[in-house]
């Protein structure tokens, strides 16, 4: 009898130790944080609560948020706000932790490449969530378009690609618009290099472009600017050149002249600090051909029209510039980008 009682206790003690184990088992395994913490309503990381690099320098005006992917649960949208006008937008993948998410770029892209490490640190100090955090370090490399290209001013480098057919009337002859408008821009060409014969662009994978001049009489080229570009990825040939206030007012002074009106309008739209140019460009068999975008086209016309297109001319020649503008300007639609589209086209590829 005292026999089958010690059994019976034994058995239950087992059973108690193994319940307790499980319990201990159960309470000493980490939760792990859920990655939808991430893309909660309205949640969006700034300031204290983002810490993020990109291309190896701390940017502290940017702003994050996270959107959910559909088709994998691991994966999430992140959105980089205000490092450039067009949001960046990275496909990441996630990895729970305890208290943390990491996630880094799901590899891929278009025209540039992005690559991101980083850390989601999850409601740990203050029950309000205001603790929450993100740390990322981010790389964005251009890999299409970039390179070194030479325009010769001498050569003849300005050229109409897109145009509206017919026939004007000038010095009492019938002359065919597509021919008027390139003969224009051949003397553009040629005036211009009165003082600059050459100019080089050199795209960086880092997102930045130098611009190179040769003065005339000069054998080398000086380094005269250099800017931030960007890549929209969402529109086919789209760029953004960035300016400071600084080197917008050296653009216009070198290339437009300032307008009659310091009121009227820039080829240029005002972005937090900088002043975006947008650009429309081809990846051609000589290299990097631009021109600035439609309707912003036609203003950077005006400028030059007050400006540096009419200095120092005859009044022929400035009857000429006149009938040049009006020929541009008869098309049914400004923002077409086919509305004369004039072109910038590379002479060669430079080393």
């Amino acid at each position: 009898m005292k026999t089958n009682v010690l059994t019976q206790m034994w058995g239950i003690f087992l059973i108690m130790s193994v319940c307790l184990l499980a319990s201990c088992s159960e309470n000493d395994t980490p939760a792990l944080t859920d990655p939808a913490e991430m893309y909660e309503p309205d949640l969006t990381f700034r300031g204290d609560a983002l810490s993020l690099q990109i291309n190896g320098t701390t940017v502290t005006d940017c702003s994050v948020y996270f959107e959910p992917v559909e088709e994998d649960s691991t994966q999430m949208m992140m959105y980089i706000m205000n490092y450039v006008p067009q949001p960046v937008k990275i496909l990441i993948k996630t990895t729970p932790g305890e208290g943390v998410v990491t996630f880094e770029a799901v590899p891929g892209g278009f025209i540039y490449e992005r690559q991101i490490k980083g850390t989601y640190y999850a409601d740990t100090d203050k029950a309000d969530g205001s603790s929450r955090r993100i740390q990322a370090d981010c790389t964005l490399s251009a890999y299409w378009g970039t390179g070194s290209n030479e325009y010769h001013f001498l050569s003849k480098c300005l050229f109409r690609t897109a145009a509206k057919a017919g026939t004007i009337e000038w010095q009492g002859k019938e002359i065919s618009r597509w021919d008027f408008v390139q003969e224009v821009l051949d003397k553009i060409s040629l005036r211009i290099a009165e003082k600059i014969t050459d100019m080089k662009l050199v795209l960086h994978e880092d997102f930045t472009f130098e611009t190179w001049l040769k003065q005339a009489g000069q054998t080398d080229y000086e380094l005269w600017m250099t800017a931030r570009y960007w890549i929209d990825p969402q529109y086919t040939n789209s760029m953004s050149w960035l300016f400071t206030p600084e080197q917008c007012e050296q653009f216009c002074a070198q290339w437009l002249g300032s307008p009659l009106d310091p009121y009227g309008k820039s080829p240029f739209q005002k972005w937090g600090d900088y002043y975006e140019l947008p650009i429309t460009y081809w990846n051609t068999s000589n290299g990097f051909a631009w021109t600035i975008a439609n309707p912003n086209r036609y203003t950077a016309l005006d400028m030059f029209m007050q400006g540096k297109g009419m200095e120092g001319l005859t009044e022929e020649e400035k009857q000429e510039m006149e009938m040049f503008s009006q020929v541009l300007y008869d098309v049914e639609d400004l923002s077409d980008w086919m509305s004369w589209c004039i072109v910038l086209v590379p002479n060669t590829i430079a080393n």
